[in-house]
């Protein structure tokens, strides 16, 4: 159950926790997710970009979006988080948007706080809480990243010379090759932005048993239909 809780209403399961469900009954049956990865620039971008950001974080951290973690107690419950500190006190999820409309929601949230990216964001808090859970760490952090117009050239390049690790293919990228700048999300210099903005904090235990408390009940109700 990696989107362990992005849809749902925490306090009282309705609608579309019980559509999570059905959704996972179908996938188990079929022993495959129900959706097919598409090849859409808004993923690829997400997927590519977020490896050059990175090569941004330093040494601390380590790239984990390839690894899957698993709750010890609960067989269903999995996830794959981005980046993890060496230590593992930290973990974190890299977000690079593809709007400039989606970018300054974060971007305006984070700057209040942890409890409005809860509020504005919540699929995206209760994902960190997820991977705080599954990889024991202490702190979560939300990593996001709009490149400024100079770095375009360097996107571009790498994604020429990029040596093809199996997540994307040269074909997948070959639209930020051919785009023009303005065909791709960027922020000007010396504004408001800045390119790379973060948010860590400690992740309530509450939020933690909560999730544990729902996930519980979704494998309830899934093991019930299968």
């Amino acid at each position: 159950m990696s989107k362990a809780a992005g849809t749902w209403n925490l306090e009282k399961p309705g609608k579309p926790f019980f559509t999570y469900v059905r959704d996972k009954v179908w996938e188990t049956r079929l022993g495959r997710s129900l959706t097919q990865r598409q090849n859409s620039r808004i993923t690829t971008w997400g997927l590519f970009v977020e490896k050059i950001v990175f090569d941004k974080l330093g040494m601390d951290y380590k790239l984990e979006s390839r690894t899957r973690y698993a709750h010890p107690e609960i067989e269903r419950w999995t996830g794959m988080p981005d980046v993890i500190t060496r230590d593992g006190s930290k973990v974190g999820d890299i977000k690079c948007p593809w709007t400039l409309l989606s970018f300054c929601e974060m971007a305006d949230a984070m700057a209040e706080g942890w409890e409005e990216l809860k509020k504005t964001k919540p699929e995206y808090y209760w994902q960190l809480v997820s991977s705080s859970v599954l990889t024991g760490a202490k702190y979560a952090e939300l990593i996001v990243y709009v490149p400024y117009k100079s770095e375009l050239q360097e996107i571009k390049d790498a994604a020429n010379n990029h040596a093809w690790d199996g997540t994307l293919s040269e074909n997948d990228v070959q639209f930020i090759n051919y785009a023009t700048d303005e065909e791709l999300p960027y922020l000007k210099g010396g504004k408001a932005y800045p390119n790379l903005i973060s948010l860590e904090f400690e992740v309530p235990q509450e939020d933690k048993d909560l999730l544990t408390a729902r996930v519980k009940l979704a494998v309830a109700e899934l093991e019930k239909q299968l």
